[in-house]
């Protein structure tokens, strides 16, 4: 658990140069933003440092592109920030920004996809010192890539003075928010883990065992362990490599007196994930069936003890946000968390957005941006990004 506060605050940097990493990495149709979560996130520490006179090198990656692509440009970035009133100039060469910078205005320079540039994810000390030069001073607020070993979150930073060098804004209130989490948290405390890739949920399950109260198992994460105890899944999706890490969470947890909840109903689709729906008992799983959410019985029965919860986690979306219908069992989910008078924190990017497109998020205390370095964090694993900073 890291204890770190932003410097920004005492900074005197009027007329001075910052380089703003941030994590703008939203999810684009054609040329269009689906969902503006973190572009939001950046806005208090944008506005602290352009009131407090600075010119802002701003800095992202989008995407996992392999060669430079007009889909995953930064340009595309543009219209929303001006939109939101911002006087934004989009570069794409370093030369040109350099020498932009140099320039006295309150344009804010945002550079080109980092990952275009080869050294990004090389830990390149060239690409880092060509970066450096662009600033005087250096603001990491990219919690989403913290977890990353990318050269603009972990060598870049070693250019700058330790005084010249700080987290932002949306960083302080991501580790404020979730070590309530890891701390003391307050009881009844509910874990919620849906969604794929149940790998990388594993760490944050068994780290935080000694602080839950209840685990909630929804679709896919439920099915992995229903398989490794001998269950009928059908067709649903199944880490069969997690099977003996699965039964020994459920041990310990027995041996802890959590309790962990599986639905009793499902809305299944056939076939294929955007096969037709319906709900089932948990007891009639159909062997060519896929789990795409909890059923209505079950929503019901835990919409009641989420309510009651003082802290509540949810990470991992069941269901689709391309198909709305499948959104039904976690829009409970989420109205009940909203509903409850505890803190309620949701993690991952497509969580996120599920709570977004359904109106809930405002409903929620925290929406974190962060998915993989959330759970990594909560797994308490170093984050290199902030080691730099520290």
């Amino acid at each position: 658990m890291y204890t770190i506060t932003s410097a920004l605050a005492t900074w005197n940097i009027k007329r001075k140069r910052v380089f703003l990493r941030a994590d703008l990495n939203v999810p684009l149709s054609s040329t269009s933003i689906v969902h503006d979560h973190r572009l939001q996130a950046i806005e208090p520490t944008i506005s602290m440092l352009l009131e407090k006179g600075s010119k802002i090198i701003l800095a992202t990656h989008l995407g996992r592109p392999k060669n430079p692509s007009e889909g995953l440009s930064t340009k595309l970035l543009v219209p929303w920030f001006k939109k939101q009133g911002y006087d934004i100039e989009h570069v794409v060469d370093l030369g040109s920004a350099h020498t932009k910078s140099l320039k006295d205005s309150s344009t804010i320079i945002l550079l080109e996809n980092l990952r275009f540039f080869p050294g990004e994810k090389n830990k390149s000390n060239y690409f880092a010192k060509q970066l450096a030069q662009l600033a005087d001073f250096y603001v990491n607020d990219a919690f989403a890539t913290l977890h990353r070993n990318d050269t603009s979150i972990v060598v870049l930073p070693t250019y700058f003075e330790p005084e010249k060098k700080t987290i932002g804004l949306l960083v302080e209130k991501e580790i404020t928010t979730l070590n309530k989490l890891l701390g003391k948290p307050k009881k009844p405390f509910i874990l919620i883990i849906g969604g794929d890739k149940i790998n990388d949920k594993i760490p944050t399950i068994i780290n935080l065992l000694d602080l839950i109260s209840t685990i909630m198992l929804c679709p896919a994460a439920v099915f992995s362990f229903l398989h490794a105890q001998g269950e009928q899944t059908g067709k649903s999706l199944v880490d069969q490599s997690m099977r003996q890490v699965c039964l020994n969470i459920l041990t310990t947890a027995a041996e802890k007196n959590i309790r962990i909840l599986m639905p009793k109903d499902y809305i299944v689709a056939t076939k294929t994930f955007t096969g037709l729906l319906s709900t089932i008992s948990a007891d009639n799983f159909p062997k060519n069936g896929i789990g795409v959410s909890i059923g209505p019985t079950t929503a019901h029965e835990w919409e009641r003890i989420i309510k009651k919860a003082e802290t509540i986690f949810y990470t991992g979306l069941m269901g689709t946000i391309q198909k709305k219908d499948t959104l039904i069992g976690v829009q409970k989910i989420f109205s009940a968390m909203g509903a409850s008078q505890g803190l309620s924190i949701i993690g991952g990017g497509d969580s996120v957005a599920a709570a977004q497109l359904l109106g809930l998020d405002h409903a929620i205390t925290f929406c974190s941006t962060g998915g993989s370095a959330t759970l990594t964090y909560l797994a308490s694993e170093k984050l290199p990004g902030l080691d730099q900073l520290i």
